[in-house]
This record gives structure tokens, C-alpha cells and sequence, in this order.
């Protein structure tokens, strides 16, 4: 992906341009929405990381111009505002996502990613991790050539995971990809769920596994 990063703070624009560099994405840095339209307008990004706060003119009030210009670009606000009100401000702005700071690097490459394959559309047929293949159309899933039933939630739990296979997931990710669910329900919906797929890919010949990381999500690998 080659990404615009609009963020006025040196040391946040620094670490996302290592991050963005280290997985093997491009990205623009600029820190004023100003320069940021002058490099939308160019049509070069696949997605803005776009943060609120900015000392020429607020992000709300940025993708608003860039909407009513017929600029379709996706956009994630990356922002301290973590009201509700503020999100609801940004969607109805135009934005495609919103995530808080802090965040956790693994999450907004996901939401980057996810934004990314929407906007281009690419629509697989199939998915397939080490034993683990997913028939995309069908709905239908095996591992080691077995068939296993999974519910429709649970389908959808595994279809995020592989899709974003060796990173950790957050349960907030996992909230908001499986359930849309965009606040804490104080329930431990997500855990219980991992818990019941895991147990029915439990099977002789999968070789996939989801490895449970303390404090910061889960992670769908498979076994050497």
C-alpha cells in the first residue's frame, strides 16, 4: 500500500513511518492539511491516516472538502478524540474508520488493510493456511480434508483471523470486524468464541492454531 500519513506530532509521525516501512508499505508524512489536500489531490495514496487535531483546519472539516470534491479516497481518523460523539462527527464526516490513541500498531495496519482491500475491491474465492481452507463463496470450511461446521459467527471469527494470519488481533478489532460492536459490551463474548473454534479446529491433521497473547489479542498461526 502506498499510505498518507497527515499527523503534526514528530515523535507519532516518526513511529508510524518506521512501522509502515518495517512491513513493507509507503508512506507520505505530511503534517498539515494544507500539504495534505496538495498530495490527495495527486491521487498517489491508496489510504489516509488522517489525525483531527491539526493547526490548519480540524480532519472532520478536511474530508468533508475531499467528499464534496468527489475524492472517494478511504480514510482513517487516527485521533485522541475518543467520544462518541467524536466518532459519530467523523463518520458522518465521510471517514471509513476511527481508531484512538493509544493504539496498537497490529491493529491499525489491519484496519489499513481492511480498507484497502475494500476500496479495490478484490474479492477471493477461497483462503487456504496450512491445512485450514476456507471456500469464501460457499462458506464452507476443512482442515486436513476434514469438513468443519462452524456457525455463522464462528465462520466469520476465522475468516477475520486468517485474513490477518501472524498478527495479533485485539479483542476490540475482533469486536468491531465480527459482531460490529464499536464499545466495550463488558462481556467476554470474544474470548468464549475463540475458545468454541478452537476447540472444533482441534483436529489430528490442522496444522493452524490461535495463540492467545496476554493483554493484546489473539493471533491465527499455523504449526511448522
Amino acid at each position: 500500500m502506498n499510505l498518507l500519513l497527515v499527523e503534526d506530532d514528530p515523535e507519532l509521525g516518526r513511529q508510524v513511518m518506521a512501522w509502515m516501512q518495517d512491513v513493507g508499505h509507503g508512506l507520505e508524512w505530511v503534517k498539515t492539511a494544507a500539504t495534505a489536500l496538495e498530495a490527495i489531490r495527486k491521487g498517489e495514496c491508496d489510504v489516509v491516516i488522517l489525525d483531527v487535531g491539526l493547526p490548519d483546519m480540524n480532519g472532520f472539516s478536511l474530508v468533508e472538502k475531499l467528499r464534496r470534491e468527489g475524492v472517494r479516497m478511504p480514510v482513517l481518523f487516527l485521533t485522541a478524540r475518543a467520544e462518541v460523539s467524536d466518532r459519530v462527527r467523523g463518520f458522518s464526516a465521510g471517514g471509513d474508520d476511527y481508531l484512538t490513541k493509544p493504539f496498537a500498531f497490529e491493529e491499525l495496519l489491519a484496519r489499513l488493510e481492511a480498507l484497502h482491500r475494500r476500496a479495490t475491491n478484490h474479492v477471493p474465492t477461497h483462503r487456504t493456511l496450512g491445512k485450514c481452507r476456507l471456500d469464501l463463496m460457499k462458506r464452507r470450511v476443512s482442515c486436513g480434508g476434514e469438513s468443519v461446521e462452524l456457525q455463522p459467527r464462528e465462520w466469520t471469527l476465522l475468516e477475520v483471523l486468517m485474513s490477518h494470519e501472524g498478527r495479533v488481533l485485539p479483542k476490540k478489532f475482533l469486536l468491531e470486524q465480527v459482531w460490529d460492536i464499536h464499545f466495550d459490551p463488558g462481556t467476554n463474548v470474544v474470548d468464549a468464541m475463540v475458545c468454541r473454534l478452537r476447540r472444533k479446529l482441534e483436529m489430528p491433521d490442522c496444522n493452524v492454531q490461535i495463540e492467545t497473547i496476554r493483554g493484546k489479542g489473539y493471533v491465527f498461526k499455523t504449526l511448522a
